[in-house]
């Protein structure tokens, strides 16, 4: 299986179609040997012209049956005898070397890394997720309902076969690689999520993402919570720590399982009542340096503003007198067509339908 993936990348790829176009040179070489050779054979054994000598051949090697131009002498029928057996001999070489690049599907599997490929390039503000675990595989799906564009990035065989199952894009190389990250178009990357089980495969993972792009957003995983200053002093913007955050979120299903309820629902989306969403100001939008009492906000989209960052600085439950500048981020709560009134509210500073 490892084999097999290995066959997508760049220097085997590059192999491929080299070895490819040197058989199909082959085929074509032997092809034009023999189609000459029965050319000069027929004008020389027959004495016949090369236009007779051409259709003699023509016809001999695609063996249609057609009479001959004239009738042959003995030198002349075993000369073409050995031409028929030519002709099907160079066309069984040529049916066996593609077919069995058919048949085992090395040729599709080649098409498809370039496909896969070709649409990694063309991505943009998409996110990369390094490790394909389970906790990998879980940011993947979410990522999935969101709509997000995103890139796996591993190194084991049995996971990528998941990811491919899946439908996703992905790059199957060691994921603290250099190379495995400009494969996935991390200058164009908007975020990485490191989602190794190592923590100084993490740490490394970070420390090259921020060299490559050192305005992708970095979110890293950490399984010793005394690595979280390592992590941060490396450059990572987010540091997470799964089972700190399961065990979290167990505690509070015990002790409020209500409000748990509630911000589960509004952080996943889940339910369409609830959806806890950022919404940036651009630096074009219409609402810049007008108050949230002067733009209506509640009246005009239905979702509550709960909080808003500003120049880094996160201010809760904002006043109404508050400005929006280009910049600003607000975090809002409300359904998903609340939410899609406030982002066309702060693109055209106006809403068509409430």
């Amino acid at each position: 299986m490892a084999n097999d993936y290995a066959r997508w990348e760049p220097s085997y790829l590059e192999d491929f179609s080299l070895r490819l176009r040197r058989r199909l040179a082959l085929i074509i070489l032997i092809a034009l040997v023999v189609f000459s050779a029965g050319i000069v054979g027929f004008m020389t054994i027959e004495n016949m012209s090369f236009l007779d000598a051409f259709y003699m051949t023509v016809i001999t090697l695609s063996t249609v049956g057609f009479g001959e131009v004239k009738p042959l002498s003995p030198e002349g029928k075993l000369f073409t005898s050995f031409l028929i057996i030519s002709g099907v001999g160079t066309f069984a070489y040529a049916a066996t070397s593609m077919s069995h690049l058919l048949v085992e599907g090395e040729l599709r599997k080649v098409f498809d890394a370039r496909r896969r490929r070709r649409l990694m390039k063309r991505l943009k503000n998409h996110v990369i997720v390094c490790g394909f675990g389970r906790v990998g595989e879980k940011i993947c799906e979410e990522l999935q309902k969101a709509g997000t564009d995103f890139v796996v990035i591993d190194d084991d065989p049995q996971r990528i076969e998941v990811a491919e199952a899946k439908g996703y894009l992905f790059v199957y190389q060691d994921t603290t690689e250099s190379e495995a990250l400009k494969r996935a178009n991390i200058e164009d990357a908007k975020a990485l999520i490191a989602a190794l089980g190592d923590d100084a495969d993490n740490l490394f993972l970070t420390i090259t993402a921020k060299e490559l792009n050192p305005d992708i957003i970095v979110v890293a995983r950490v399984n010793d919570p005394r690595n979280q200053k390592k992590l941060k002093k490396a450059g990572a913007d987010k540091v997470v720590a799964p089972h700190v955050i399961g065990a979290l979120r167990m505690a509070q299903a015990a002790i409020k399982p209500v409000v748990s309820d509630f911000v589960e629902l509004a952080t996943t989306g889940r339910d369409l009542q609830f959806l806890l969403e950022e919404v940036r100001i651009p630096e074009d939008s219409p609402v810049c340096g007008k108050s949230i009492l002067e733009l209506e906000l509640r009246s005009k989209t239905g979702a509550i503003i709960i909080a808003m960052v500003k120049e880094g600085r996160v201010i809760k439950s904002p006043e109404p007198t508050e400005k929006l500048e280009a910049g600003d981020l607000l975090i809002a709560l409300g359904s998903r067509e609340e939410i899609e009134r406030l982002e066309e509210l702060i693109a055209t500073g106006e809403v068509s339908s409430k």
